[in-house]
């Protein structure tokens, strides 16, 4: 019978009783020394490894969004050629797309997790900074074409 390399390894959940984060082959909680069920710690700690790969994922495309947004008003302020306007498109549906992704994978989660609270809030702030980075390009396209209509 072989193990995996995951059930070889320790994993970390919080303690049920003080909310202390301890391994899941504790048997017992090293600050309050309050039981701990093995198949508990198991699902408890899976769980638990699902709302740091929320976590971690809104933190991803809260910074994509930032970075979206900054390559926009660049865009504006100098000319990036051709690759430019590409890149902005590939960046905005990115964004939006990972927004999407957060909330099918995640937004069932429910948690007093301090961290996925930020991670909820990440996953807002990354939707504002793509509804500013799309809204800058919507005007400025607007205003081309009108631009262009007066030039014809």
């Amino acid at each position: 019978m072989t193990q995996s390399i995951t059930d070889s390894l320790s994993q970390s959940f919080r303690c049920p009783n003080c909310n202390e984060y301890i391994n899941t082959d504790a048997r017992e909680c090293r600050f309050c020394s309050h039981p701990i069920d093995a198949e508990t710690a198991l699902r408890v700690a899976s769980e638990q490894e699902r709302i740091n790969q929320a976590c971690n994922d809104a933190s991803h495309v809260r910074n994509l969004a930032g970075v979206t947004l900054i390559m926009t008003v660049l865009f504006n302020l100098i000319s990036l050629g051709i690759s430019g306007p590409i890149a902005l498109v590939i960046l905005n549906f990115s964004t939006v797309g990972l927004v999407i992704r957060w909330e099918v994978k995640y937004a069932s989660i429910r948690t007093l997790d301090p961290d996925f609270a930020v991670a909820k809030r990440n996953r807002l702030i990354a939707l504002g900074l793509w509804l500013a980075s799309a809204s800058i390009m919507l005007i400025l396209v607007g205003i081309g074409v009108a631009i262009g209509l007066n030039k014809g």
